[in-house]
């Protein structure tokens, strides 16, 4: 089989299963191209070394492309199209720098007085679509364009219910909100006044001056903005600035000291809050444990009354 056809018939299984396989697609056709359409006998571990190494040093995307091979590999083996791998080395170890950026309670309130200043004539956003929004990402842990894409049918203020439809990983979900953010919705809602005729079913909830659905680019912009103003920023030798997404690992994170402050039993826990954000298994969640010196200063009084208690029972 030629290479090129064994890629094609690969990303058809892999997208009929339900994945995206969009960057590992675009990684095997450019595999393909800079190979040429050969026998897939004929790949050697060097042209494979050789197209996930490029020029210069180690990168995150030298790590994806080899896994997509590797991955593009052993579909081969199983369907008996090749024998062995032709690329078998261990895949690189790249060190991940990047964490999220928590904001505390103080700079989240920073963040929405900003809100009231918010006036820019490219956006085209008022500043209360601005702060419900930043809300609701706080408040519900959503991911910003699960909460752009809630149309009026989706938000449920008297059961305090939230609809997200076929967000990332395929995945649907309902989530309960508090009181506080309820209210703050309907707020919200009785105050946008959409220029185009209603439709529950096709309008989105959150929109422009002109009765357009907001857009991704938009919110990012005025976050950038807001964060500006409200004068939180990493140190300057830091490569990232805090960012919109960071509100969902906040909104993680402060939901893990509570119910450390709590007692509760994280075993238990940790799996709802996998339910909650959407998250494809626990692992993706348990990353927030060690993010913010206050879950770790929690996570120590924890044992140490346990080891007290321990102590007392052993006297």
């Amino acid at each position: 089989m030629k290479l090129s056809s064994a890629i094609e018939n690969y990303v058809v299984l892999k997208r009929s299963l339900g994945a995206v396989f969009s960057v590992d697609a675009r990684i095997l056709r450019s595999f393909s191209r800079a190979l040429g359409d050969i026998d897939l006998e004929a790949i050697t571990p060097e042209e494979c070394r050789r197209f996930c190494r490029g020029e210069g040093l180690p990168t995150r995307f030298w790590e994806r492309k080899h896994g997509s091979l590797q991955g593009f590999f052993r579909y081969l083996i199983s369907r008996g199209f090749l024998v062995s791998s032709p690329f078998s080395e261990p895949a690189p170890r790249i060190q991940r720098t990047f964490r999220p950026y928590i904001y505390s309670h103080d700079e989240l309130g920073k963040l929405l007085e900003a809100t009231a200043q918010e006036r820019n004539p490219r956006t085209r956003l008022e500043p209360e679509t601005l702060r419900t929004i930043i809300l609701l990402l706080y408040g519900a842990g959503l991911r910003a364009g699960e909460a752009l894409r809630l149309r009026p049918c989706d938000v449920n203020l008297q059961q305090r219910m939230l609809s997200v439809w076929n967000t990332k990983f395929f995945k649907s979900r309902l989530l309960p909100i508090g009181a506080s953010l309820a209210v703050a919705l309907a707020r919200y809602a009785q105050q946008r006044q959409p220029v185009l005729p209603p439709d529950e079913h096709s309008l989105s909830f959150f929109t422009t001056r002109a009765g357009m659905a907001v857009r991704l680019w938009q919110i990012e912009a005025g976050f950038v903005r807001l964060r500006k103003r409200a004068g939180i920023r990493r140190p300057s030798t830091d490569r990232w600035q805090p960012r919109l997404h960071d509100l969902r690992a906040t909104f993680a994170v402060h939901r893990l000291v509570t119910w450390y402050r709590e007692g509760a039993d994280l075993q238990i826990c940790l799996p709802l809050l996998a339910t909650y954000l959407g998250h494809i298994n626990v692992s993706g969640t348990q990353a927030y444990l060690p993010m913010t010196h206050e879950l770790l200063v929690e996570a120590s009084r924890r044992f140490e009354r346990y080891a007290q208690l321990k102590e007392d029972l052993d006297a």
